[in-house]
């Protein structure tokens, strides 16, 4: 079960259920049916880590890091930083602010959710083996290829729209054009396919464009209104620029993205934001409005370890062991935010769990979200790097994360279960003749 625990506080997960959910059953052309299972190493942070002012993350010797921190370390830190305000910047006056508006809440409103996870196995309160060194992911070179992509393919006509189909077999899928059509899983099992010579798992009746900020045109011209639009843009910062771990989008740019156009009357719009007080202005008093979104709520992601220690000292004034969630609702030329079947948005709410090891892999947020949306709503994660059943997905490394290494597989329990849907069997043969043909 993803979630493990819900209160008037929020909610406790466990992201790698959360993938796995989409891929329990999954179908190959060459091995029939089988069973997807996100690697669990992943998601094994065992201590805590100590940021140090390069921006450099290290493992903690010992507990130091519990999330009952006391007062009297607080009240200390607050002395400190009051001693040396007056060499504060606005900046760092801002995200001051910003901490103390949540502290109270994450520190009082995680304790009940942590211990949910502690009673019901999730989390542990030691762990008795040392941490084991994380192996390298997968190379991705999607981003490479997307910018090669803009060269050489031709921007599609406007009147053009395309929906292609992967049908799990090589030869067949090696003709697709990931990166001027939206492509997509119709079938109600995950899928194994090969695509550019590479092995992904897609989960079923998922939709994904392949392409940068450019080359937007095919999931717009698709004509699709969504319900829900979740975004973790690549926001621009020191570290990223020193590390040239990806590539990042000014302010300036984000603007331009056609959220408005693609957004149905009350769609939910969801922002990652750093914690950095000019992205959080930004969002708030710039983005949102031009946009036509309504700020309702704030929300806070917590990272913690195997053992619900925080990922972070609380008051580090490097890093904090959470990072924010703008929501709001698409509202252009209306006064109504909330139409009767959708549910209003709780504000200040936190999302609890064990991050992954992997540079940016949020949870997910469809199970958390369900209740504030509308039935079988239309989603949509821009700047995505994975996907998820029933959703369309969109960025320049939008399969990253269903790339076969980071998957462990094992058969079926039963013939049985794998043929319980008997529409997706029949789908699953006919692209097996299809298959065969291709072969003659």
């Amino acid at each position: 079960m993803a979630v493990l625990f819900a209160n008037d506080r929020g909610w406790l997960l466990d992201s790698c259920s959360l993938i796995n959910e989409g891929l329990e059953r999954c179908f190959s052309v060459k091995k029939g049916f089988f069973r997807c299972r996100f690697s669990k190493r992943y998601y094994s942070l065992s201590r805590p880590r100590v940021a140090g002012r390069g921006g450099s993350d290290a493992l903690s010797g010992g507990g130091l890091l519990n999330t009952e921190a006391p007062e009297r370390d607080h009240l200390q830190a607050r002395k400190k930083r009051k001693r040396k305000r007056s060499d504060l910047n606005q900046g760092e006056l801002d995200a001051e602010a910003f901490h103390e508006k949540f502290r109270l809440l994450v520190l009082e409103g995680s304790q009940p959710l942590i211990q949910a996870g502690h009673h019901c196995g999730y989390l542990t309160e030691a762990l008795h083996t040392e941490p084991t060194k994380q192996p390298p992911g997968h190379v991705c070179q999607l981003a490479a290829l997307c910018d090669m992509a803009k060269q050489l393919l031709p921007v599609e006509d406007a009147g053009t729209v395309s929906v292609q189909a992967v049908k799990g077999h090589a030869d067949l899928d090696s003709h697709l054009d990931l990166f001027s059509h939206l492509t997509e899983n119709s079938y109600s099992s995950a899928r194994e396919v090969t695509l550019m010579g590479e092995i992904y798992f897609l989960p079923p009746r998922s939709r994904f464009l392949l392409s940068d900020f450019t080359r937007l045109e095919p999931l717009v011209n698709s004509g699709e209104k969504f319900d829900l639009i979740v975004l973790d843009p690549p926001w621009e910062n020191k570290s990223v620029k020193r590390s040239k771990r990806y590539g990042f989008l000014p302010s300036s740019q984000l603007k331009q993205l056609p959220v408005p156009v693609m957004s149905a009357a009350g769609c939910v719009v969801v922002t990652w934001v750093t914690n950095r007080p000019r992205h959080l202005r930004f969002v708030r008093e710039e983005l949102y409005p031009y946009w036509g979104v309504k700020l309702i709520a704030e929300w806070l992601w917590v990272k913690v370890t195997q053992t619900g220690e925080f990922v972070f000292p609380l008051d580090s004034p490097h890093k904090k062991p959470y990072e924010v969630l703008f929501l709001g609702r698409f509202c252009a030329n209306s006064d109504s935010t909330t139409r009767p079947e959708e549910c209003e948005i709780p504000d200040q709410r936190l999302i609890i769990s064990i991050p992954s090891a992997l540079h940016s892999q949020k949870p997910s947020l469809s199970a958390v979200l369900r209740p504030y949306i509308r039935h079988n709503a239309k989603c949509l994660e821009m700047f995505a790097r994975s996907l998820q059943p029933d959703w369309t997905s969109w960025g320049n490394e939008v399969i990253k994360f269903q790339h076969n290494s980071y998957f462990t597989t094992e058969s079926m329990d039963s013939e049985r279960d794998a043929l319980t849907d008997s529409s997706d069997t029949n789908q699953q043969v006919d692209a097996g003749t299809a298959d065969t043909a291709a072969q003659q």
